[in-house]
């Protein structure tokens, strides 16, 4: 048998390497002699001989069969075909509703839209009347064409109302004496 090199990177089994011993000098190992860190190997292990071919045969397998799905029954069917119409007249109700309330909405929004048109209009109105009124040409009229004078102090009556703004009048005021 012809020997091929067994390379190992330096043998350290024994503990010949550690005790000391040179690196370069010949050492007996088991299998062989080293020389620094090249080691060849007198006897080679004969490489194992392959029986020959047994195949493992693989085993098959019988195909399963499509197994057959089993079919729904009449009371069955009518039964998932109640529930699925039950769940669509369920779904439009709802969107109807749905729309019923957008409409809702959309109408609230143009009223408050109106609301808030005639409130300024009204406003814009009660300002023209204001600013069309002249106090000092009132005060005028009243003295001159009416015949109007101003009060005295003694015919002014004040009162005092802690519950409301506003007084009505049930009867004639008393006259005064001049």
């Amino acid at each position: 048998m012809a020997t091929s090199p067994n390379y190992r990177s330096g043998s350290r089994r024994g503990g010949q390497y550690r005790s000391g011993q040179g690196r370069d000098v010949y050492r007996q190992e088991r299998n062989g002699y080293v020389y620094g860190n090249l080691a060849h190997q007198l006897e080679e292990i004969p490489e194992r001989r392959k029986q020959p071919g047994r195949k493992r045969r693989t085993k098959t397998y019988p195909q399963p069969k499509p197994v057959a799905m089993p079919s729904i029954g009449f009371s069955s069917f009518v039964f998932l075909m109640a529930a699925l119409s039950l769940v669509l007249v369920a779904g439009f109700m709802y969107l109807h509703v749905q729309s019923g309330i957008t409409q809702m909405k959309n109408e609230v929004i143009s009223l408050q839209s109106e609301i808030a048109d005639a409130k300024q209009e009204n406003d814009d109105a009660y300002q023209k009347v204001m600013d069309s009124v002249d106090l000092s040409e009132v005060y005028a009229i009243a003295t001159g064409q009416l015949g109007m004078i101003q009060a005295v102090d003694n015919q002014v009556y004040k009162y005092d109302n802690k519950k409301s703004d506003m007084v009505k009048q049930y009867g004639d005021i008393p006259a005064s004496s001049k």
